[in-house]
């Protein structure tokens, strides 16, 4: 394990299709970024970490990055020079909670089968047996006791101030350890634009940027999204947030722009701007992961019902290509 090199992944489902602990194996049609660097790169003389999960939140991935490190570097003798950490943040509204082994009997919580939007990263013989992360997600209904709990605090608590200072807070405390252990290489990118003004106070996922007609024709015909060039952020806007916000070294953080149109963009943004209805490939040539084997209308019907999905393989694969490896973040 001393001689190889590692590369530690985090992100929410755009980084892993499914949960820590429960099936990893994915047809290659159903690839995010990190299947595609793993492949990609498996003649090379590198670990892979994969510790994304479904509807992660910021902290929580943060909290995970700092649990394979830790295990690595003080548990396993790793130099920090090898460990390449890349995270794939997720949307700003999403939060979590940590539930003890001692609240399941309280919330009713059956831990013999997989729970809805929860994480337990931590590696032991049995799943959920040392507690787990609840996590918000969409603050959807997962039919749980907890869910009281979450949509109190989005009716009651979370706004983007709150939601920048609990992010930013576990990002400076991330970052500041990770240099401080010898670990310089670290990468990340956003899910989508957490930064442009007008996405922010505007309507969030955008469906007012597909007005013009339906939004099959809006998003992969005119590759359509928000124009934020002009935009200002949020991030400073708030004496608190700005505390944080003027430590983060956001050299680490690659952004999708595209000069006149677009700042602060993410892999969805990214995505819709780079696919090609019309081109061939050995891959499903679908925008979203979740249109593998439709048909034109079925895709049309998919995107107007929910413009929403994750990245396709044949996207994800580009991503590595034309991102992550042209950017050097890791070693070819």
């Amino acid at each position: 394990m001393k001689n190889k090199k590692h590369i530690i992944g985090s992100g929410c489902s755009f980084t892993s299709n499914n949960k820590i602990g429960f099936n990893q194996n994915h047809p290659i049609e159903e690839f995010t970024w990190f299947n595609w660097l793993d492949k990609l790169l498996s003649h090379s003389d590198y670990e892979f970490y994969n510790y994304g999960n479904l509807t992660n939140d910021n902290k929580t991935i943060c909290r995970s990055i700092f649990y394979k490190v830790n295990d690595l570097v003080f548990e396993n003798g790793v130099n920090p020079k090898d460990i390449i950490v890349i995270i794939q943040w997720s949307t700003l509204s999403r939060v979590s909670w940590f539930l003890s082994p001692s609240k399941y009997s309280h919330l009713k919580i059956d831990t013999s089968k997989s729970l809805p939007h929860s994480c337990d990263f931590i590696e032991s013989d049995s799943i959920y047996s040392n507690g787990y992360f609840h996590l918000s997600g969409g603050f959807n209904s997962t039919e749980q006791v907890i869910d009281q709990h979450a949509f109190s605090y989005a009716d009651y608590i979370s706004t983007h101030e709150e939601r920048y200072i609990d992010w930013f807070d576990s990002v400076i405390g991330l970052f500041s350890w990770l240099e401080k252990i010898g670990i310089d290489k670290i990468y990340c990118f956003n899910m989508n634009n957490n930064f442009s003004t007008s996405v922010m106070k505007g309507t969030h996922p955008p469906n007012d940027e597909w007005i013009d007609g339906d939004v099959y024709h809006q998003m992969i015909t005119k590759k359509k999204i928000r124009n934020t060039w002009n935009d200002d952020t949020m991030i400073y806007d708030n004496p608190y947030v700005k505390t944080y916000a003027d430590r983060i070294d956001f050299d680490k953080w690659w952004f999708f722009e595209e000069k006149g149109l677009h700042k602060y963009g993410g892999i969805i943004e990214w995505t819709i701007r780079n696919f090609d209805e019309n081109q061939k490939s050995d891959l499903p040539v679908v925008l979203w992961r979740e249109m593998n084997g439709m048909n034109i209308k079925e895709q049309k019907d998919y995107l107007n019902n929910s413009w929403y999905g994750h990245t396709s393989s044949l996207l994800t694969r580009k991503f590595v290509n034309e991102v992550i490896l042209m950017e050097n973040w890791v070693d070819k």
